[in-house]
């Protein structure tokens, strides 16, 4: 590294991908000589971490939150503010109009291009702070697709950089065991369903599947995660614990307690029903996890064979069969085997770090040049 930056990223939710996302940069930026602070959210999940940058945990959904953000850039004098996610477009906004006043580079991470709430309220208001900022970050090929063709960000303010290093799976990580988490037993096959509760996400369908599938005595259905289960799935699950060995994990997953869960499962099975982009297959790849997915589940990079299967949503009858057909142990180990094939997070952070510094010091480079042109014209 030629020249050592100071790098502002926020980060404002504190919790899940975002949060493992952003420090995972932070970390890998910091490898590399760069000055770091991270700004992140009041209910820091990370915050007990022994991470060797620096870190602020004061972001809330009011105005205390971008005040508090304000005071960080006065005191650490940014050469870029690298926002991961906004939910308030109009305070985002006037507060990318006050960094470029004071000659601070701006760069946004869309991992959604509009909220999924109140978003036909809020995307005039996204439009703007579109405009405002100097570049784009696209995680994949559909957000740049989408900003150029949706949005109408030009191409030249677009940064296409892949990649989902998940902090979570680093050999540093700290792990944490899960109480709730049985013991194995001779032969068994665990299936992860893991998440947030959401209808969309489909596991009515496949409770349905494993009903199909009850009298094979191997099958261990783990469901965890906060507020996952409705009443209607636990009446359904009630009835299929009868049958097929099940264990609830009906609460929030502490980010340590993660590494536990998912190396301790055999397939993770996401039967979404409704169109849905998820981190998860991300997090699953991070900890060589096959995956059973529906073709509702959009992720920044999954490759069939590799990472694991995609079938069609909505028919527990095909559900059915893809998990009949994917638990065969010649099949979960070809699996294993090309998922360890794959880059390791130390890599992929290091890769992800190296792409964003330099999209930074070509910012830095072209607001310099433009500055020095201005002082030209008026001299």
């Amino acid at each position: 590294m030629s020249v050592r930056r100071r790098i502002l990223l926020v980060e404002g939710s504190g919790r899940g991908f975002l949060c493992h996302y952003a420090h995972a940069l932070a970390l890998g930026l910091d490898e590399l000589g760069h000055g770091v602070v991270l700004v992140t959210g009041i209910r820091d999940e990370l915050s007990a971490w022994d991470l060797p940058f620096a870190k602020s945990a004061c972001l809330n959904s009011g105005l205390a939150g971008w005040l508090c953000l304000a005071r960080q850039v006065r005191w650490f004098r940014p050469d870029v503010v690298h926002f991961q996610w906004v939910g308030q477009p109009l305070m985002a906004s006037l507060f990318a109009l006050w960094l470029k006043r004071l000659g601070v580079g701006v760069v946004y991470t869309p991992h959604n291009l509009l909220p999924h709430r109140r978003r036909w309220l809020s995307t005039p208001l996204f439009h703007l702070f579109y405009r405002l900022v100097d570049r784009i970050v696209a995680r994949d090929s559909h957000l740049a697709w989408g900003l150029e063709e949706m949005l109408g960000v030009g191409s030249e303010r677009i940064a296409s950089l892949s990649g989902s290093p998940n902090l979570l799976a680093h050999p540093l990580a700290a792990r944490k065991l899960l109480s709730e988490l049985p013991a194995r037993t001779d032969g068994e096959v665990r299936l992860l369903y893991f998440g947030h509760g959401s209808s969309r996400k489909g596991l009515g369908f496949l409770l349905e599947a494993l009903d199909r599938l009850k009298k094979d005595k191997r099958l261990h259905l783990i469901v965890a995660g906060e507020g996952v289960l409705r009443q209607e799935e636990k009446e359904a699950l009630d009835q299929l614990s009868r049958h097929v060995r099940t264990t609830i994990i009906g609460r929030y997953i502490e980010a340590e307690e993660v590494g536990e869960l998912f190396t301790n499962c055999d397939l993770m099975v996401m039967p979404y029903a409704k169109q849905c982009k998820s981190p998860l297959t991300d997090l699953a790849a991070a900890f060589r996890l096959p995956v059973l997915r529906t073709d509702r589940v959009e992720a920044a990079y999954f490759a069939d064979g590799v990472h694991g299967f995609t079938i069609q949503g909505g028919d527990p009858v095909i559900l059915a069969r893809a998990i009949d057909d994917c638990i065969y142990p010649v099949t979960l180990n070809g699996l294993r085997e090309e998922l360890a094939r794959e880059e390791t997070v130390e890599a992929a952070i290091a890769r992800l770090a190296q792409a964003h510094a330099h999209l930074y010091q070509c910012l830095i480079e072209e607001k310099a040049q433009a500055a020095l042109e201005g002082v030209r014209r008026h001299a």
